[in-house]
This record gives C-alpha cells, sequence and structure tokens, in this order.
C-alpha cells in the first residue's frame, strides 16, 4: 500500500515514478469529496448541525475557488484540505456548537 500526490506543478518537488515501479501497485485516483457527502462527513462525524455543516462547505468552496482564481498556493489544496474542515468542526462542536463558536476557532 503506498500514496502519493502527482507529479508536477502542483505538489512541489514530486517526481515521475517510473513505469517499472508504477507496475508494482494497482493506482487508483481519487478526486476531491463531492459537497453533499462533505456535509453528511460533518454533519455524522463531527455531530455538526447541518446548518453550520453547510456553512463550513461554503466556506470551504469559496477558498478553493479564490485559490484557483489567484494561483495562490498553487497546491491542489492550498488554502484548506478536509481534514482542515474535519478540525474545525470537531474544535467547535466541543465549544457549545454555536455560530460564535464555529467563527471563534476557525481553522
Amino acid at each position: 500500500f503506498a500514496t502519493q500526490n502527482p507529479a508536477g506543478a502542483l505538489y512541489g518537488g514530486r517526481k515521475p515514478l517510473s513505469r517499472a515501479f508504477r507496475n508494482r501497485f494497482v493506482e487508483l485516483h481519487i478526486s476531491d469529496i463531492p459537497s453533499n457527502e462533505m456535509l453528511t462527513i460533518l454533519e455524522k462525524r463531527c455531530g455538526c448541525p447541518p446548518s453550520h455543516a453547510k456553512l463550513l462547505v461554503e466556506i470551504m468552496n469559496q477558498l478553493r475557488q479564490r485559490r484557483s482564481k489567484s494561483g495562490i498556493f498553487r497546491g491542489k489544496d492550498g488554502l484548506i484540505t478536509p481534514r482542515d474542515l474535519l478540525r474545525w468542526a470537531e474544535r467547535a462542536a466541543k465549544n457549545s456548537g454555536s455560530k460564535s463558536s464555529l467563527a471563534n476557532e476557525g481553522f
């Protein structure tokens, strides 16, 4: 079992693997988690209310859109990752779960 971010400009320092080495593995390419699935994950795993989960996913999508337009932090998830979103939701849930705690926790 192995993982690697794609080689190229998106991820610094990544070089293509040789064909001989790649033939030793079965390659699976995983795309981004769809927004509706991310909502469900936040609600079920973090106990996040649906309204809060929707806000978090909207913020993630806005940051990704801003990144893609500006080229800032060229990596695939240069501004926010699903892991960041989960941590944010978990911290907010521990601190009363209000919208103000959601804003205070940030990511």
